[in-house]
């Protein structure tokens, strides 16, 4: 079944397991590594809140650029090997170096992910993009399942100092950056031969609609952190976290290519619709609960849920999108995603704290239904269908 997708895929996937791995043995971490330079809550979360912005800001430059310009292999190398050569800053153990490092990192990310997902789509065939996204979340998934047990490994059979171990965890990614790109393929993307304008009133209307929703549904979608939150109110004990941030990463990648595929086989709005239905009885159930035992069982259902609508988010906006804009879709796409998660965790917390956790939870889950509800007013793109 994999031969319907090009090896393209398969080496962009590899690029993001490799990347993964990376992040994954250092993200985790650095709030204790901030620690032992005496900053805590308040400098973490400056430097995640800029770090995110600037992120999905350049993604929509990104994609516009690369829409004008073509040449998406090189922007999508470029975002990794910016990434994977700023990272060993974060291992000084002074804060300017920290957040410098930090920033970069997530502007390339944001620098590679619209031609990255481009060049997916120019690389497989139309009725394989699902299945293409589904490989490639999986495979980065993967890398991010791989990074955390790897870290505490070398911790505690080592007893590595924070910066040791960054350095020593910089070095899968810079060896993907200098080998893998070599052997990807540029694929032509076709061009209507209008220069695309960075307007919102230039999207085909069914892409302004989709990009709403997609805010709205990111509104509605708080850090995991709080799911983790939840189950500490309920016992779970302090070592048991990553225990069940890696039962959330483990079943987001077994379900991200059986969601790509469904999209294929059925209908991605449709599968966006199953994945979000699910997510909001996740939250229902959360403000339910008051078993730790059935709390693991909604984390895990959790994963599954971010699994089945990834590939199908993506894909969405590049079908209805014309094949000369579908980078600048893919950057409106993102940058409706993370303008929404900006407040939303600000919000939860607020609800959290001023109402309880049962009503945050509960709220949530309503309004993520009423979202749901608002992708019937987007064209189907079942398969036979004209979309």
């Amino acid at each position: 079944m994999f031969r319907r997708v090009a090896r393209n895929i398969y080496l962009l996937g590899l690029l993001s397991f490799f990347n993964d791995v990376t992040s994954d043995m250092i993200t985790p971490l650095l709030p204790a590594f901030l620690g032992t330079m005496g900053l805590g809550a308040a400098f973490l979360g400056v430097m995640e809140g800029l770090a995110s912005s600037l992120s999905y800001v350049t993604v929509l430059l990104s994609g516009w650029y690369v829409d004008r310009r073509g040449e998406s292999k090189r922007l999508t190398v470029f975002g990794y090997r910016l990434c994977a050569f700023v990272r060993p800053l974060i291992a000084v153990p002074l804060p300017g170096f920290v957040l410098l490092a930090r920033l970069v990192d997530r502007i390339g990310k944001g620098i590679r992910t619209a031609p990255r997902d481009l060049l997916i789509t120019a690389s497989a065939e139309k009725k394989s993009w699902g299945e293409a996204f589904g490989i490639q979340r999986a495979m980065d998934h993967a890398g991010a399942l791989i990074g955390p047990p790897v870290a505490a490994l070398l911790i505690s059979a080592y007893s590595l100092n924070l910066s040791a171990l960054f350095l020593i965890a910089c070095l899968p990614s810079i060896a993907a950056v200098l080998l893998i790109p070599r052997r990807i393929r540029d694929v032509p993307i076709r061009s209507g031969g209008e220069k695309i304008r960075l307007s919102w009133r230039a999207l085909p209307r069914p892409l302004r609609r989709y990009t709403i929703i997609i805010f709205l549904s990111a509104l509605t979608t708080p850090s995991e952190l709080f799911l983790i939150l939840k189950m500490r109110d309920l016992g779970m004990e302090e070592y048991q976290a990553p225990l069940a941030w890696f039962l959330l990463t483990l079943f987001t990648l077994v379900a991200a290519y059986g969601g790509g595929l469904l999209s294929d086989r059925w209908s991605r709005r449709g599968t966006i619709g199953l994945g979000w239905a699910v997510y909001a009885l996740v939250f229902a159930g959360f403000a339910f609960n008051a078993n730790l035992a059935w709390s693991w069982v909604l984390m895990a259902a959790y994963g599954l849920h971010m699994g089945l609508v990834e590939s199908a988010e993506r894909t969405y906006p590049a079908l209805i999108a014309r094949p000369e804009m579908r980078a600048t879709a893919l950057g409106w796409y993102y940058f409706a995603y993370g303008l929404g998660l900006l407040p939303a965790s600000v919000l939860f917390g607020l609800l959290w704290n001023f109402w309880g956790s049962k009503e945050a939870f509960l709220l949530v889950s309503g309004l993520t239904l009423v979202v749901t509800g608002l992708l019937s007013c987007l064209p189907s793109d079942r398969r036979g269908s004209s979309s």
